[in-house]
């Protein structure tokens, strides 16, 4: 999974030994490598014929090109990788490799100018960045960072103003909000990534509209025989655990920039325990759940549904299911799903900055269509012609909460993880 907060993991170290695990709020990383061309959505045969379209019109895309310099695509890449670097980029979630690769070589393609990428898998991404930065000039000039992160980067003083602002980019409010800090405008968003829901289509006469519900139909209609769970999510991870008490906390922050979580104390306790009354229904394996294992059920038709996480629909491709917002828990208690965006940094010591905003306006904007093809993701800037997946998840974007980029959210990840937790005792 991929860490929201890495360096919780020297915060609470016994609380890992506990649950067999991080203490950590992340996604899952994946590689690419073997990605299938999209098809979007449950039964998608219309976005499956779209998706192949657009990773076909992708494929062709550095040909262009490097037709355009009079170059075959194998020169192409040859030439930029014997190029000289000009700017370095550093990323840390592997799953966007592919996606980088083709950017890198596009550029240099349509440019001349050589971006070198380095993959940095480390416990402390920004203070490797710091370190770097302070030490010598192999350091990046541009960075990936996810949302969350966006105020310490910012205190370390590894942030560049976004001159070139986002409101003629086409990028979703919710993801500008997320890159500015202080009311300033400091990232280059690229993606998102929030909470969905997803069940079988063929066990469920109409789509859930709360998690209540699920339970009573199940109790009127009795799964089939291969059926193991009525719904599993991730119960060691907060991002996923957060729906079930998001809407009893605000987040704010104080004059001296120091955020406080605000709980309403009675809808929280009406939150927990609710969710003690239907853990018996949910019958849910904490000691083996985790994302991959969710989706591998939930195909196998073990699981018939699931809270998962956008980043995660592609693993769907070419099965039917059905896709919605998270529902309530019940006819009384909302669900609040939180919802994180990554960006990309220009390094305020680059010696190169209008360079580096360039090629992050690239990645960012004129690669945006190519996102989803090459990593899953979805960017932050919609499609002209969204598939009914990607409009569901925009929804679920844009109504979620923005995960708090301030270094004070720690604590608060780890109460939700092991308050939850708890119950799985």
């Amino acid at each position: 999974m991929k860490a929201l907060h890495k360096k919780l993991l020297s915060v609470l170290p016994v609380y890992a030994l506990l649950i067999g695990g991080a203490v950590i709020v992340s996604r899952e990383k994946v590689s690419f490598a073997d990605k299938p061309a999209s098809t979007g959505e449950a039964g998608g045969a219309a976005d499956a014929a779209e998706s192949k379209n657009s990773a076909a019109e992708s494929g062709n895309d550095v040909a262009d090109a490097a037709a355009k310099s009079g170059q075959s695509t194998t020169e192409a890449r040859q030439a930029y990788e014997s190029a000289p670097t000009d700017l370095i980029f550093w990323y840390e979630d592997d799953s966007y490799t592919a996606f980088f690769e083709e950017t890198a070589v596009r550029y240099y393609a349509q440019t001349g100018v050589k971006v070198s990428l380095e993959f940095r898998s480390t416990l402390d991404y920004i203070g490797d960045i710091y370190d770097k930065t302070m030490q010598d000039d192999a350091f990046p000039d541009v960075y990936l960072l996810p949302g969350d992160n966006l105020e310490e980067a910012y205190l370390y003083g590894l942030v560049s103003v976004n001159e070139r602002g986002a409101a003629d980019t086409g990028v979703v409010e919710k993801a500008a909000m997320a890159a500015t800090y202080g009311d300033i405008l400091l990232g280059y968003p690229l993606s998102f990534n929030t909470c969905v829901f997803i069940c079988q289509p063929d066990y469920f006469g109409t789509v859930p509209e709360s998690l209540q519900s699920i339970i009573d139909y199940s109790n009127e209609n009795e799964p089939g025989e291969d059926v193991e769970y009525l719904l599993e999510w991730d119960v060691n991870d907060a991002f996923y655990d957060f729906p079930f008490i998001g809407n009893s906390v605000t987040f704010e922050k104080n004059e001296t920039d120091t955020m406080n979580v605000i709980y309403d104390e009675e809808l929280y306790q009406q939150d927990l325990e609710y969710f003690d009354t239907i853990l018996a229904s949910f019958s849910v394996d904490a000691g083996q759940v985790s994302e991959a294992r969710i989706i591998e059920n939930f195909l196998a038709g073990r699981t018939l549904s699931a809270i998962i996480d956008t980043d995660s629909l592609y693993k769907l491709e070419g099965h039917p299911y059905e896709l919605m917002k998270m529902p309530d828990l019940n006819e009384t208690l909302p669900a609040a799903t939180c919802a994180m965006t990554d960006m990309l940094i220009v390094n305020d010591y680059t010696g190169q900055p209008d360079a580096a905003a360039e090629f992050a306006q690239f990645v960012t904007g004129t690669m945006a269509g190519d996102l989803y093809d090459l990593s899953g993701h979805f960017s932050v800037i919609p499609s002209g012609q969204p598939t009914e997946t990607e409009r569901i998840a925009f929804d679920a974007y844009e109504t979620s909460v923005l995960v708090p980029d301030s270094k004070d959210a720690r604590d608060f990840w780890v109460s939700v993880q092991t308050t939850i937790l708890k119950y799985f005792d």
